[in-house]
């Protein structure tokens, strides 16, 4: 089945893509080309079949992976609101909130609070009212944070992101895999267009792709997959704030080497 729904998932993301690409909005990218960006809206309706087929038991993606497609949506949704609408000017929390203190809500503080409060919605969802709740919702909303900070180059967010994905994928439960796979398959197609600069996710993309994340963090259960991933999204999080993650990747040869795999003449 995960195989069908990796390839389901590849060829009907491609043909939204290929339908509604001269109708996303666009702006530069940092070498200064004109090129969609948001195009990770267009994981939207894969995730909403997939949420059809897991509430009508045609996908047995059990309770947590229909509360990760919920979320999912909404990440797609807030994150294309921020992609359309939203100034590049305010960046990062600080940006965010010090914006909020001179008076002025930005669409980035307004995704902050609906992904930060989703989350938590996700995390009682899963846990009840409890401490693992709350932890599950830091995690949830630290990935889908992360995706966001590593999409600033052409094909980096899905590919850094893709490593633990991949890995998680080998020991998170069947349905969660299962709730997942649709979306990983349609990373695929944007992933060709994503490294050859001809596309941005923007942050409707890396909320969602960040989501999948997120999810088979959480889905592995309490424990070392918690501590450590705890741990690494704490970390760069905070790098992204004092410093940058793209100066600790081009100072670290693997790094830059892997992040310049696959662009070319793109970045």
């Amino acid at each position: 089945m995960i195989p069908i729904l990796l390839v389901s998932g590849a060829l009907f993301t491609f043909l939204i893509l290929a339908l509604l690409r001269k109708l996303l909005p666009k702006r530069q990218n940092f070498t200064g080309q004109t090129i969609p960006t948001a195009t990770g809206v267009v994981f939207v309706p894969i995730i909403l079949l997939t949420l059809v087929g897991g509430l009508f038991g045609s996908l047995a993606v059990g309770v947590g992976g229909i509360g990760y497609l919920l979320y999912s949506v909404l990440a797609g949704i807030v994150g294309f609101v921020d992609d359309f609408w939203g100034g590049v000017e305010d960046r990062g929390f600080r940006g965010h909130l010090g914006a909020l203190v001179r008076g002025r809500v930005t669409t980035g503080a307004l995704k902050v609070f609906a992904l930060g409060g989703g989350a938590l919605v996700f995390g009682v969802f899963l846990f009840g009212f409890s401490l693992r709740a709350v932890v599950a919702a830091v995690l949830m909303a630290g990935s889908v944070n992360l995706a966001n900070l590593f999409d600033v180059r052409p094909g980096r967010a899905l590919k850094f992101l893709g490593v633990p994905i991949l890995v998680l994928s080998v020991v998170a439960p069947y349905a969660a895999v299962l709730a997942v796979a649709p979306v990983a398959g349609g990373a695929i197609p944007l992933f060709y267009f994503d490294v050859r600069g001809r596309i941005m996710l923007g942050d409707a993309g890396a909320a969602v792709y960040g989501a999948v994340l997120g999810y088979l963090v959480v889905a592995c259960g309490s424990g070392s997959v918690w501590w450590v991933a705890g741990g690494v999204i704490l970390a760069l999080t905070v790098l992204a704030e004092v410093s940058s993650i793209s100066t600790l990747i081009e100072e670290v040869s693997v790094l830059r080497r892997f992040d310049c795999w696959g662009r070319g003449n793109s970045g």
